[in-house]
């Protein structure tokens, strides 16, 4: 007898869960008292629970529409098509979202992050995005682009440079910042900042002014009292090693290129950005094919192959490959020609066939010139026995 009472009030607690579970109507009208209380932590508790609900009575709803058209009762697939439509509209509205943003603003810092990729994540109205505006006009041209970006708030994003702008320096002078004002710099091109939590628009600030930059030795020279006819006197550069060669200047958006003779520049319109060109070539990676260099057969072809990479800040054109062994050892063949080797781009050299006709260590140099006249060279150990 004490254990069918037993059971019977297990079955009555359970039957009492069940009668005060909140339904989704009861949890999005808690959702939207939170709000109202200005209680973003409860809001988010109770928005959390609205889901949970609402995907479970969604699956009951859509179950019951499945299995009353298979027992071809349509009333009952149009009542559960109907309900499927109710729950449905339980989701975070418009409305809602704008309330609970102002909410989350007034909120220190971390906890509005916080909070606000949590809305991020929930709300199909929050995205803020961040819009970038530039503009620049003439007497002879005018020229105006925007775009914008949607990341989660908090994240960090970089701020186009001029590069990414892509306008001729010339017409619209040289991206010294982004401001959230148009006569203002805030932010420096291609710095890193958070992603605001509203939407904003930041502009892009131009200036009339001549830059020379070089990544090779740090050089950067910044000539801002100037207006085209000016003339601006061009850095003289000293290379780091002899394996650089200095080639000059060039601003890459107008194409204007500065030889490595000369000494001034006359500015042409609103601005430009010079960058200084180097070569240099690496020559490296011998090694064979079927033997090894280190215990090449005496009185054997053997084919080698080497590597050759562009390391400077210049394409390379033209180039011809000249290929020597000392005494000893004889080069078959292997010299050549490459006609363009993009900076920052290698080219295996293979086919080169040589013959030791001595044991013992031979010197193998590589030697490559470009159309200029400049040259690199490489020598290699190579060891017959």
């Amino acid at each position: 007898m004490k254990r069918k009472f037993t059971v019977l009030l297990v079955a009555l607690l359970v039957a009492g869960v069940s009668l005060f579970a909140a339904s989704a109507s009861e949890l999005y009208q808690n959702f939207s008292d939170a709000i109202s209380n200005g209680d973003v932590n409860l809001a988010i508790d109770c928005y959390t629970q609205l889901q949970e609900q609402t995907g479970k009575e969604i699956q009951k709803a859509q179950r019951s529409y499945e299995k009353a058209l298979q027992a071809g009762n349509v009333q009952r697939a149009i009542n559960a098509r109907n309900d499927y439509y109710g729950i449905s509209r339980y989701t975070m509205s418009e409305e809602d979202t704008d309330a609970l943003l102002s909410l989350i603003l007034k909120e220190d810092s971390e906890s509005a992050i916080e909070h606000a990729k949590w809305l991020y994540s929930n709300s199909s109205y929050y995205y803020p995005t961040l819009s970038y505006e530039w503009k620049s006009s003439s007497d002879s041209f005018s020229y105006s682009y925007s775009r914008s970006v949607t990341v989660e708030p908090g994240s960090t994003i970089t701020l186009p440079t001029a590069d990414n702008v892509g306008i001729d320096t010339s017409m619209a002078g040289v991206l010294v910042g982004w401001g959230i004002t148009p006569d203002e710099v805030t932010y420096a091109a291609g710095e890193t900042i958070s992603a605001p939590l509203t939407s904003q628009t930041l502009y892009a600030i131009w200036k009339t002014e001549v830059r020379f930059t070089d990544s090779v030795t740090g050089t950067e020279s910044v000539v801002d009292d100037v207006a085209a006819g000016d003339s601006v006197a061009v850095p003289q550069l000293t290379a780091p090693d002899d394996a650089y060669v200095f080639a000059g200047w060039v601003d890459e958006s107008t194409g204007v290129y500065l030889s490595p003779d000369d000494n001034e520049y006359i500015l042409e319109g609103n601005g430009a950005v010079f960058t200084a060109l180097w070569k240099k070539l690496d020559i490296s990676g011998l090694e064979g094919r079927h033997y090894d260099i280190a215990s090449l057969p005496v009185n054997t072809q053997a084919e080698l192959s080497f590597t050759v990479s562009n390391a400077g800040t210049e394409d390379l054109r033209n180039l011809s490959v000249e290929v020597t062994g000392n005494d000893g050892l004889s080069v078959l063949s292997g010299n050549g020609r490459v006609s363009y080797l993009r900076d920052g781009s290698s080219i295996t050299m293979t086919g080169l066939d040589v013959v030791a006709t001595t044991a013992g260590e031979h010197t193998l140099t590589v030697t490559i010139t470009d159309r200029d006249g400049d040259s690199w060279s490489a020598a290699f150990t190579v060891n017959a026995q």
